[in-house]
């Protein structure tokens, strides 16, 4: 069954049991109404006859038109020898107690009422056929008003749900058209939760094609590099054994390792990121670890405009993803030389934080919530302004996500939060946990 239909169904359901609900009670409590009125019609006209009767103005010789004072309503007066004028008494009133007494005869109901007089004991009897007959016909229009109201109710129900439902097809009719593979076979032919269920099941195949893909192109670019990669680290460290200890061609080639290292690096952490997987934790040595990630950038356009210091103590070792930890650094020491230079860069370690402060121009407080966004075009930008658009406000992104994915908080702070005497600059917090 459709959407649509179970909707209104369910709508027109509640309205069925509404109506059918207060046409019950309406005509009960007309029932009650006309009972409770004839008993008391009946009653007021017994006592005016008992009174008659008292007073002497009936007695067993009157004519009978006096004892029929309406074509509903007949009336005896018994003697206490038992004869009944103005003719005897039905069998089924000589057993009835004195009082009011309601009597269900086929197709009859009768309202009865027995009073003692002077002259005798006075029975009075009313047939309530035609105030049942009106009852009657009261209920029959209560139904043919509940049959109109129902077909009025359908009519708005079915309205009501395709308004409901309208948003729930043009959200199937999108998803389809965004992954128009068939539909299965019983999904073509159900209702619109399966159209619905369906597509979703579509989007999600292909969500899941596309991330396979993804994780398939980094393992095999990441396969495809690594080879050459070692084979030119390997050339590259032959060379460098050979050249003279203070040549500016040995510093080129240590330069040349680095780079290999730092692509080694971002290849690994692309990989766990990519799979959302982080690697063991290792201890590194935390002081050799950041002169590799800024040994890495020394051929960076602007790198010898900024001074850096490396002030982590020798021999600091830290449990941490050493790749992780090398893109990360390379991405705040990238963003310094870019966009704080000509200025200092310091590196320091305390308490299991790792503080990467320039004194540059710092960063406009508005821009400051936004520095790790992906794409994030305000003052900061990861790469020079002729750099295509897809490769902008990267860097400061993958570095809180390969934060975020080793349990590590990387935040941003003006310099002058926890050193007044410094008047501009920015300081990069990469917290690493406990040590």
């Amino acid at each position: 069954m459709k959407l649509k239909r179970r909707v209104a169904l369910a709508m027109l359901a509640v309205v069925a049991l509404f109506v059918v609900a207060q046409g019950l009670l309406a005509y009960l409590s007309l029932v009650d109404q006309e009972d409770d009125l004839v008993d008391e019609l009946v009653l007021a006209q017994a006592r005016e006859l008992a009174a008659r009767v008292e007073r002497g103005e009936l007695h067993a010789a009157s004519p009978a038109a006096a004892f029929r004072p309406a074509p509903d309503l007949s009336a005896w007066l018994v003697d206490a020898s038992g004869h009944a004028a103005p003719t005897p008494l039905p069998p089924h009133l000589a057993s009835l107690r004195d009082g009011p007494h309601r009597l269900g005869r086929p197709l009859r109901e009768l309202h009865v009422v027995a009073l003692p007089t002077a002259a005798g004991r006075l029975v009075v009897q009313y047939d309530a056929e035609r105030n049942e007959a009106k009852v009657r016909e009261f209920g029959l229009y209560l139904i043919a008003l509940g049959v109109l109201c129902l077909a009025l109710a359908a009519l708005v129900a079915w309205q009501v749900a395709g308004w409901i439902v309208a948003p729930i097809e043009r959200l199937t009719a999108r998803l389809a058209n965004w992954a128009p593979q068939a539909p299965r076979a019983e999904a073509a032919a159900s209702d619109e939760e399966s159209r619905l269920l369906d597509a979703f099941a579509r989007v999600q195949d292909r969500f899941e094609r596309a991330i396979a893909h993804e994780r398939e192109f980094v393992a095999n670019l990441g396969h495809e590099i690594r080879t050459p990669l070692a084979a030119l680290r390997t050339d590259l460290e032959l060379l460098e054994s050979g050249a003279p200890a203070d040549s500016p061609q040995r510093a080129r080639l240590q330069r040349a390792l680095a780079s290999v290292d730092a692509v080694t690096a971002s290849l690994e952490a692309a990989r766990r990121l990519s799979a959302r997987r982080r690697a063991p934790a290792q201890t590194i040595d935390l002081a050799a670890c950041v002169d590799d990630a800024w040994a890495s950038l020394q051929a960076l356009r602007g790198a010898g405009a900024l001074r850096f210091a490396n002030e982590v103590p020798p021999g600091t070792r830290v449990a941490a993803d050493r790749h992780a930890l090398l893109t990360i650094l390379r991405n705040l020491f990238r963003n310094a030389v870019e966009h704080a230079a000509p200025a200092r860069c310091t590196v320091r370690f305390a308490a299991g934080r790792i503080e990467v402060i320039d004194d540059g121009p710092g960063i406009a407080p508005q821009d400051l919530p936004f520095v790790f966004d992906r794409y994030y075009r305000g003052r900061l930008l990861d790469s020079e302004g002729e750099a295509p658009d897809g490769e902008r406000g990267l860097g400061l992104a993958i570095a809180r996500q390969l934060a975020d994915l080793h349990g590590w908080q990387l935040s941003v702070e003006p310099a002058a939060a926890r050193e007044p005497a410094a008047k501009q600059g920015t300081r990069f917090i990469l917290s690493l946990g406990a040590i």
